[in-house]
């Protein structure tokens, strides 16, 4: 793959390294592997978490000397970087689309003909260097497919692409099991009904977002919710009660008029790391949960730190972030309820977060709306909040569903985004932007009538 070769010699043949990942699962994945790769190979270097590459942030990365790793961002901002560090020594390991050449060592899926939103992620492009490196870099295969799922490239199912060789890699070394099981989340860490009801995609109507629905239907079936006062989860099911429960599921949804297409993303490809020890990291949707809440916290460092696999000072400061996390989004979730913030336009819901709902959060109650029935699965949302700098921080969310009708979120926000002296991208299913909030209704009207031609 071009770049490959050229990424690790250069990681190789340098030292005095300025590490620099994003916030997300899938950057504090890669930033992990990346950390991990070189404290091994004994080399000099700092690290550093950030939301995205605006100038600001570059000023703060600039340093007078080293050289500089960018790991899952980089190529959607290679004009940013290069009057920033045009000339200093840089390597970029991303699976962003790229918005230039250049003359960076640059290694991307989408420079070999792969699709970086589906295939390959941030994470899985940095583990293939670190593999390139030295084959013995290939147990940090599991954490690599953490930041894929994270990223939301097993939307279909199943991991797909360059992801499968990852994952192959991963069953391999003993780190990572495949099953094919019941693909809510939750299987792990929510007790029974909320497992149910918080349920999404599929939706189920009658259940999702009613726990009181959900427990009933549970005793119909037969299957214990509680053992003692304890409340079960889905693991701790027998496979007899598993197969009840899913099969309940789906004639139910037969029933309700769910559509086939959507009863069927019911059960696919689930991924568990088989030596985890702590239930919020055994089940890769979880774990990616968790690094997460580390970043939207703003302390990614935390998140890079337990994919490294150092737990004992780590683990309890970041399931402390977790429960912090979940607490911010049941709470941004109450706020968008009660003070009826979502608007709905001819093509897509809006989400005025303001300054009450946190830039860093905004895109993950976005897509929570749809499981909470605050918002219908017809239309994507474009979530609005305002950040540290008073830019606005747009994120927009929708559904597979959607996307298989045509929607492509982060062409339409890399597009439009520009026209009004901002920035944006991302996937299909799931995209960001800054723009100047003067520029607020326009972006809006624009972003409306470009999601209407897609989805037409």
């Amino acid at each position: 793959m071009i770049g490959l070769k050229e990424s690790a010699k250069f990681i190789k043949e340098n030292d005095n390294f300025h590490l620099i990942c994003h916030y997300d699962a899938d950057g504090l994945s890669a930033g992990g592997i990346a950390f991990t790769l070189l404290t091994r190979l004994g080399k000099k270097f700092d690290f550093t978490v950030v939301k995205g590459l605006d100038p600001k942030n570059m000023e703060e990365i600039v340093k007078p000397e080293g050289v500089f790793l960018f790991v899952d961002l980089g190529s959607s901002s290679l004009d940013v970087v290069e009057k920033y560090l045009g000339g200093r020594k840089v390597a970029i390991i991303d699976h962003h689309k790229p918005n230039k050449e250049t003359n960076f060592v640059h290694f991307n899926p989408h420079l070999s003909g792969f699709d970086g939103a589906t295939e390959l992620s941030g994470s899985g492009a940095t583990y293939f260097v670190a593999k390139e490196i030295d084959e013995k870099n290939k147990d940090l295969s599991g954490i690599a497919i953490v930041g894929a799922v994270g990223d939301m490239q097993d939307k279909t199912g199943a991991l797909i692409g360059l992801n499968r060789l990852i994952l192959k890699d991963a069953e391999e070394q003993g780190v990572l099991k495949v099953k094919k099981d019941i693909r809510l989340y939750g299987r792990f860490t929510r007790a029974l009904p909320q497992f149910l009801s918080y349920s999404f995609e599929p939706a189920f109507p009658g259940l999702t977002a009613n726990e009181t629905a959900c427990y009933q239907f549970l005793e119909h079936l037969g299957i214990p919710v509680k053992e003692g006062d304890k409340w079960l989860h889905y693991y701790e099911l027998s496979d007899e009660d598993k197969k009840k429960l899913i099969s309940g599921l789906y004639i139910y949804g037969r029933q309700m008029g769910v559509p086939d297409s959507f009863l069927n993303s019911l059960v696919g490809e689930v991924y568990e790391l088989v030596n985890e020890k702590t239930v919020e990291l055994r089940d890769v949707k979880e774990f990616s949960t968790l690094l997460n809440a580390c970043g939207r916290n703003e302390q990614g460092e935390i998140g890079v730190m337990i994919c490294t696999g150092n737990r004992k000072e780590y683990l309890q400061r970041a399931l402390k972030l977790l429960e912090q996390h979940r607490k911010n989004l049941r709470n941004a979730i109450l706020f968008v309820k009660e003070e009826k913030r979502v608007k709905e336009m001819s093509n897509i819901y809006v989400l005025e977060g303001g300054n009450k709902i946190k830039d860093t959060i905004i895109g993950v109650v976005a897509g929570m709306l749809y499981g909470a029935k605050v918002i219908k699965q017809n239309k994507p949302i474009i979530a609005l909040s305002l950040d540290d700098e008073g830019m606005i921080k747009v994120s927009g969310r929708g559904t597979n569903y959607l996307v298989r009708k045509g929607l492509d979120l982060g062409k339409a926000l890399k597009e439009i985004a520009v026209d009004y002296e901002g920035a944006g991208g991302g996937h299909n299913v799931a995209a960001g932007a800054r723009i100047k909030p003067e520029y607020k209704e326009v972006f809006l009207k624009k972003i409306n009538e470009t999601i209407g031609k897609q989805l037409s």
